[in-house]
């Protein structure tokens, strides 16, 4: 009784101060008119043209590159203002030309397994390109965004001398499905009302924005004084978006800046909790020595979703019901009146239609379904890697196999998966998994895995990496024999022995 108590009084102080907050803001968004009417007469005015860099990371799997390579090359900023970068990521099977050129772009062939994520690849290329101080501003683009040809004379208007800006994003959809349809409209419907009650209010009140790595402006300079990126997933974002924070570089949301992503790659993950509490946990005792933008920015870690706050109430109507008391009943109903007030207050500033409202008012819904569906992926893949999951269409083997991490050698536990007539192999060592691609053969899944390993600096001691290796092919597409040239004895690709001796010519 007591838990429920607490956790009464909690949450409705919570959503209380959450209503509080957003009030302000909603209130700042009706002069959203007058603040673009002043932006407009400030960039209207001459301005100096930076030299801007395009940076993209793409792999194999980004199938629009080169339609976004084509839209960069006739933009409406003049060319000789602006040089657009790949850092490509190329399958170590791939056969085909590598390109050094393409549509006006400079394509990076990213073959150093060290360098295979994100992160990495962009940064190297980063440190190629700051020491001959060529550019202003560097722009991080997603290969599976899509432009309009303002893109770069947008940014230029929307730069100053030291600044990182973080640009809108809208969604689209090509394809004729009813589901992607629905899909579509309530993302669109989403993000039009997140711009104007939160994103642009927050540009008004010029307060730090967390930076979307598919879309980012940062000035040279900036970037020369913190020294890295990290935009490799919504945790690095979030991270890398607290130390400009800490370091008084506030990135700002730019409304002009605008990208547009197809409805089927949206992405709906978010930071995990465990990674806010963290990186909470390590701000919060210098809260006292930092700015107010900062402490704001800290605070709004603390901003619940509209899941959060649907099922908090909802739960709040349970304890009232279950655990009545006179005070606890108004409290909700007062609770109530009060989100109610500020949803419809916040559709005014919005501008939304009534259709528009619909498809908001289902958000929720659909959030609710596709944070389902990863948590559902996730716990497949857990099962997998903990060998707890069977199918029919699904074989595994578990195999115990040796790994150098330059110090010493350990033992890990390799998953060999046969799924649907493709191969991947599973890495567990205590509560490290690491999972490759899926391939027609072992022999290339366990090659994938050798390089993921090598990219954090371990290696997998197995025969098929080893120089005394020799493949005897028995006609089959999944070959998995061989010879050892010392032992001279039959083997199989995984096997492992004291002859072991890194393969010179692999690249792993």
């Amino acid at each position: 009784m007591i838990v429920f108590d607490i956790l009464f009084v909690l949450l409705i102080i919570y959503l209380f101060i959450y209503c509080i907050y957003q009030l302000f803001f909603f209130i700042k968004a009706n002069d959203i008119e007058k603040y673009f009417e002043m932006q407009e007469k400030t960039r209207s005015i001459a301005i100096e043209k930076n030299k801007l860099c395009v940076l993209i990371y793409a792999t194999h799997k980004d199938k629009n590159l080169d339609k976004l390579l084509n839209v960069l090359n006739n933009q409406s900023y003049q060319k000789e203002h602006y040089e657009v970068h790949v850092a490509y990521q190329r399958e170590e099977n791939d056969t085909s030309p590598s390109r050094d050129f393409a549509l006006g772009a400079r394509i990076h062939n990213i073959q150093n397994p060290d360098y295979f994520t994100k992160d990495k690849a962009i940064n190297l290329l980063l440190n190629k390109l700051l020491p001959e101080n060529k550019f202003d501003a560097y722009v991080f683009l997603g290969a599976n965004r899509i432009i309009g040809e303002k893109y770069l004379e947008n940014i230029n208007k929307s730069l100053t001398k030291t600044c990182v800006l973080v640009g809108s994003k809208i969604s689209f959809n090509e394809k004729t499905q009813l589901a992607k349809r629905i899909k579509n409209s309530i993302i669109s419907a989403y993000l039009k009302y997140i711009n104007r009650t939160n994103s642009i209010v927050r540009s008004m009140f010029n307060l730090p924005f967390f930076i979307d790595g598919d879309n980012l402006v940062i000035t040279s300079d900036v970037i020369e004084k913190i020294g890295y990126v990290a935009i490799e997933d919504k945790d690095s974002e979030l991270e890398f978006s607290l130390e400009l924070a800490s370091n008084e570089i506030k990135s700002i949301y730019c409304p002009y800046i605008i990208t547009a992503i197809d409805v089927k790659n949206y992405d709906f993950s978010s930071p995990t909790l465990k990674n806010k509490i963290s990186i909470f946990s390590h701000y919060f005792p210098l809260l006292a020595f930092k700015s107010n933008s900062f402490k704001e920015f800290m605070l709004f870690l603390l901003k619940p979703n509209s899941l959060f706050v649907l099922f908090s109430y909802i739960f709040l109507i349970w304890l009232s019901i279950f655990h009545s008391t006179h005070v606890c009943e108004k409290l909700v109903v007062l609770l109530g009146i009060f989100l109610f007030v500020n949803f419809i207050i916040s559709i005014n500033v919005s501008r939304m239609q009534i259709k528009e409202i619909f498809w908001l008012m289902l958000y929720p819904f659909c959030l609710s379904w596709q944070k389902t569906k990863i948590i559902i992926n996730n716990l497949t893949m857990r099962s997998i890697i903990d060998s707890r999951y069977e199918e029919e269409n699904v074989n595994s083997a578990t195999i115990s196999a040796i790994v150098n991490n330059g110090k010493k050698d350990f033992i890990c536990k390799l998953d060999l998966v046969s799924e649907d007539g493709m191969r991947k192999v599973v890495f567990r060592e205590g509560n490290r998994f690491i999972v490759t691609d899926s391939y027609l053969r072992m022999y290339d899944a366990l090659s994938d895995m050798a390089r993921k390993l090598k990219s954090k600096g371990m290696t997998l001691k197995t025969c098929q990496n080893c120089q005394h290796f020799t493949l005897c092919p028995d006609g089959t597409l999944d070959c998995l024999n061989g010879k050892c040239q010392i032992s001279q004895n039959e083997i199989l690709i995984w096997n492992g022995c004291q002859y072991f001796y890194p393969h010179p010519d692999k690249k792993f």
